[in-house]
Order: structure tokens, then C-alpha cells, then sequence
């Protein structure tokens, strides 16, 4: 035992150097500029999607003097149309490998365009029926997408992709198309419904009209079944600025969320579920499983900087909004630390009204605690965001558009990286090797994702010596059970040789907690080892005195013996 003991040892100081330099995240700052370009014209809407099929996205701008431009993200330009007006609602829309653009402008032309830039059809319609929106959602639950087309005088009209009418129904101006069933919900609760394909996800629409025919504002919310029955109306006071549809509290039904003025509300196939008033005036939201607890919560942000957050019932989860002193116009729910679960971000600047885009801009990121995690300033105005993964690394990165387009790169997952390795490293040192371990093993895995093959290496080495500790503390631990056992047997001595024994060891791998109270005992049992009775010192001319007087005797005698014979002579 003593002798693997000393081994062992040797092999600790040996692993011990393994544990080094940390290591080093590509860059301090959360967020750096990869790569930006001008196009020299002012955004009036963005979009991305992967135009020339190579996995990577390109963006598709449109500008104020109405022309339409393609781009790499580097900068390189793919193609260039002129319009007589600015392209409005633009989207990438995809069938098979083939990628179309669509939009809308004020001329009233819908336009859709091949991934060359082509025109595969282009919609007139009259000036008297003027058009407020363009929009793509698979309707009829068949794997492609229609086109919505709203107009201003409270209708519209939906086409196949192809440009032929496929429906015209509903009088409503405005309207987004939501799954608000799953099917097994559909099949329980509506197989009444005459001819309606059931194996499908049930498709329903939610309706805000801005303005009806007779210039009156209609703020109110409606819900309309897939027939075109009006389910329920609920009065609202402002028009919504932003809406979500998901199953948020994961009762296998879907929900509804709005945005109107100060009013954020969650609504469900019964009506309203809950109504919260903020500080001010809302322009977006994000959702998203931010607590990972299987439902979904909503980040708001409001014109005065506030940004809150919400469970999936309405409540509270900060004590306190989280301000950044800026209007926010515009907030999502995304991973950008690698780990699995989404953080909050919040884009915000002085609003221009004059130009529709935020000056000074900066985006931010905040925790689920509401911890600030990164401020990043745009240096430039801010007129469209995209959160998208540009380069296939599988992290999100950030696309901001005006008259310069800026690609921001994400550098959370090194920050995140080197933070675990330096709580493993932490924890290592306070004999925590359970958790020091797994720590080690999270930045290995997201040094693997950013193929940084060196720190992997130094991961591997430290979860190796994490190890080793480890079992080095539960030899140490069983020692020190088997010194109780000797004590409570009133083994003292073996005892004492068996704490002193794994107090080296707890020592040696950093178990401070054990180190002491070893110690403890130590000197508990050092106390009832009773102490040797002294011997008395033999000095050596005690031990010469008698032999010197053996050999006086021995002498004398012998001397006495010959003195007599010579008389007798």
C-alpha cells in the first residue's frame, strides 16, 4: 500500500503539470465586426436566404431609390434590378433547390423573382384596391407555401406560388396566418367539420385591421376557424404591432401573443389568457424556452429601454426590468452562448422617424437572470436586424442593414468556452472534482465546435487529472474510514498512522475541507496514545566498575595464590 501510495504521488506531480495556461478566447469582446460593405443607398427592407445554393446565407436588400440588390455577406454583389418604387415585405421563399424573392411595393405590384434575380411572375392590381402586405405561409398544410396578398380596403387574396388565385375570402385588411392546432386536437375536437382534411395541422387566422372601408380604426382581434366562422372577438384599444403563435405553456395547444401600445397579451382557442401593461409603447418581442423548463417565456422591449421578462402564465421572472436607456426596437429569444439554452436580445438607439431607423445603435445581450452578458455598438444606423448562422459554424451570428451592411461575429461560445474551463479549474482547486470534471468536459465541447484542436488537448488532460484526483480522494476517504474504525476500536497508534496517512493525500489533491478536519483528529488521537515509561540511562563507566572490580578480585586472588606457594618454597 505504501509503496502504490508513493507511485502514485509521483504520477499526481507528474498530471499536475498538465493543468497550465488557459485557454485564451478569440477575442474579449462578445461580438466583433467581421466584415462589413456599403451599398450606398438607404434599406427600406432586408431579408436573408441561400440564393446561389451554396449552404451560405446571401442578403437581399431594397432601397429607397427602388432598386433591389443581391449580395454575398462579403460584399461581392450577385445581382442588381431597378423598380419604380422601393420593394417592400421582402422574404426568401424555397421549393425544392429552387429559392424565389418576394415583396410588394407602393406601385401596387406584387413581384416574384428566381434566385437569379429573374421576374418568374409579376401581380398588377388596381390603384383602387391599394396594398398594405405580402406574406408566405403554408395554408393548406400541403409542404409548400402560399401567398398572401392584404390590400387596404380590408381584403385579400391568396395565390400558389406559381401566381394563380388559389382563395379570396375573409373582408380583412390585415392578418397573419397561425397553427393554433395540432392535429391530434383537430381530429378530437372538430371532425364535424364538412370535407376538411384532418390529417393536417388546422390552420386558422388572426385578423387586425388597420383601417376599413369607412376610414374608422378596428383595433379588435378576431379569431376565425378554418371555415371562415368567427370564433371570438375581443375589443382591443391600439393596433398590434407584433404577434407570436406557439404552444408556450406545452398543453398540446397553441397560443397566441400580441404587442399593442403598452398591452402585451396571450390569447387561446377560449379567448384571453392574460394582459400585462408595461412602461411604454411596445414594438417587439421575442419567445423562447429561456428557463429550459419546457415552456416558453417572452422578452419584451419598450420604447423607454425597459426589457422585460415573462413566464409562459404572465408572471415576472426579474424583480426589476433591465434598462439600457435606449428605445428598443426589436428583441428575440436565441442561443448565442453554445450551450443549449437562448439568451435575450435587444437591439436599440434614438429612433429616426424621419428615416424609420435607429442612430447610434447597439445590441445587447441579457441571461436569464437578466444579466447584462455583452453591449455592442453598431457604429451606424440601424434599419434591420437578422439573427442567422452566416457561416455554417453552427453559432448565431448578427446582420445589420441601413446603408451599410454589418456582420457581426459571435464570439459568446469562446467567452463560454473559457469560462468553464476556468470554473473547472476553480472547482479542481477546491477539491470539487465531480463538478470540476464537468465543467471540463463543457469547454471541450464547445472548443470542438470551434475546432480549436489545442484546447481540446488541454480539456482532455485536465479531465485525465480531475480523474485521477478523484480516485486518489476516494482512496484518501477510505483510508480515513478505516482510521475511524481503528479509533472507535481503541487502535490508536494504527489510527494515528492511518489519519496521518490520508491527511498526505487530502492534501495532495487539494480536499481542504478534509485536510482539517484530519488534523483534528490527528491530534484527538494523538491524546489518548498513552506515553512510554522512560528507561533510566546506562552510562558506560557504570557498566566498566564492576568489571574493573571482577578483574581487582580476580587479580588479587590469583596474586594471593602465588604469594603463599613462594613462602612454602
Amino acid at each position: 500500500m505504501v509503496f502504490m501510495n508513493i507511485k502514485q504521488m509521483l504520477c499526481i506531480l507528474v498530471l499536475i503539470s498538465f493543468i497550465l495556461t488557459i485557454p485564451a478566447a478569440s477575442g474579449s469582446r462578445a461580438f466583433t465586426l467581421s466584415h462589413f460593405f456599403r451599398h450606398d443607398y438607404g434599406t427600406v427592407s432586408s431579408t436573408l436566404g441561400d440564393l446561389t445554393g451554396d449552404g451560405i446565407y446571401d442578403v437581399i436588400l431594397s432601397t429607397d431609390t427602388g432598386e433591389l440588390r443581391a449580395y454575398t455577406l462579403d460584399g461581392a454583389t450577385l445581382w442588381s434590378k431597378e423598380y419604380d418604387a422601393p420593394a417592400k415585405s421582402l422574404s426568401v421563399l424555397r421549393r425544392g433547390l429552387e429559392s424565389y424573392v418576394l415583396f410588394y411595393n407602393d406601385k401596387n405590384h406584387v413581384y416574384l423573382l428566381d434566385s437569379k434575380g429573374n421576374t418568374k411572375w409579376r401581380l398588377p392590381f388596381p390603384q383602387t384596391k391599394p396594398l398594405n402586405s405580402v406574406t408566405a405561409s403554408d395554408i393548406d398544410g400541403n409542404g409548400e407555401k402560399e401567398i398572401v396578398v392584404g390590400f387596404k380596403d380590408a381584403t385579400f387574396s391568396v395565390y400558389t406560388i406559381d401566381g394563380n388565385q388559389w382563395k379570396r375570402e375573409h373582408e380583412f385588411l390585415r392578418f397573419y396566418v397561425l397553427r393554433l392546432y395540432t392535429a391530434e386536437y383537430a381530429q378530437a375536437e372538430y371532425q364535424s367539420w364538412a370535407n376538411y382534411p384532418l390529417h393536417i395541422r388546422v390552420d386558422l387566422s388572426w385578423i387586425f385591421p388597420d383601417v376599413i372601408s369607412s376610414g374608422q380604426r378596428d383595433p379588435n382581434i378576431y379569431l376565425y376557424d378554418p371555415t371562415g366562422k368567427k370564433m371570438w372577438n375581443i375589443q382591443n384599444v391600439y393596433p398590434v404591432e407584433h404577434i407570436y403563435s406557439g404552444d408556450i405553456n406545452n398543453n398540446g395547444e397553441m397560443e397566441v401573443i400580441t404587442a399593442s401600445y403598452k398591452y402585451l397579451q396571450a390569447f387561446g382557442l377560449e379567448g384571453r389568457l392574460w394582459q400585462n401593461i408595461l412602461d411604454s409603447y411596445i414594438y417587439s418581442f421575442g419567445v423562447g424556452d429561456v428557463t429550459n423548463d419546457g415552456n416558453l417565456e417572452v422578452a419584451v422591449g419598450t420604447v423607454r429601454g425597459s426589457v422585460y421578462l415573462f413566464n409562459s402564465r404572465g408572471n415576472s421572472l426579474w424583480d426589476e426590468p433591465q434598462n439600457v436607456g435606449k428605445d428598443i426596437r426589436y428583441v428575440a429569444v436565441k442561443d448565442f452562448t453554445g450551450d443549449g439554452e437562448p439568451e435575450i436580445f435587444v437591439a436599440a438607439g434614438n429612433w429616426s422617424s424621419s428615416r424609420q431607423e435607429i442612430d447610434n445603435g447597439s445590441f445587447y445581450i441579457f441571461s436569464k437572470e437578466g444579466e447584462l452578458l455583452s453591449e455592442t455598438r453598431v457604429n451606424g444606423p440601424i434599419k434591420t436586424i437578422s439573427i442567422a448562422d452566416v457561416n455554417s459554424n453552427g453559432f448565431n451570428d448578427v446582420i445589420v442593414c441601413s446603408n451599410f451592411v454589418f456582420v457581426f461575429k459571435n464570439n459568446l461560445i469562446s467567452i463560454s468556452a473559457v469560462n468553464h474551463y476556468r470554473e473547472g479549474e476553480r472547482l479542481f482547486s477546491a477539491g470539487e472534482f465531480d463538478a470540476s470534471i464537468d465543467e471540463f468536459n463543457k469547454a471541450k465541447e464547445l472548443y470542438q465546435r470551434l475546432k480549436d484542436s489545442d484546447a481540446v488537448e488541454r480539456s482532455e488532460r485536465n479531465i485525465q487529472t480531475a480523474t485521477e484526483f478523484k480516485a486518489l480522494n476516494q482512496e484518501a476517504l477510505e483510508i480515513f474510514d478505516n482510521a475511524n474504525i481503528e479509533l472507535n476500536r481503541g487502535n490508536y497508534q494504527r489510527a494515528l498512522e492511518l489519519f496521518t496517512e490520508a491527511r498526505g493525500l487530502f492534501d495532495r489533491v487539494g480536499n481542504r475541507d478534509m485536510v482539517q478536519t484530519t488534523d483534528v483528529l490527528i491530534t484527538e488521537t494523538s491524546v489518548q496514545i498513552p506515553p512510554e515509561t522512560p528507561s533510566l540511562p546506562i552510562s558506560p563507566i557504570m557498566i566498566l566498575i564492576p568489571i574493573l572490580l571482577v578483574i581487582t578480585v580476580a587479580l588479587g586472588g590469583v596474586g594471593f595464590i602465588l604469594l603463599r606457594k613462594r613462602k612454602r618454597e
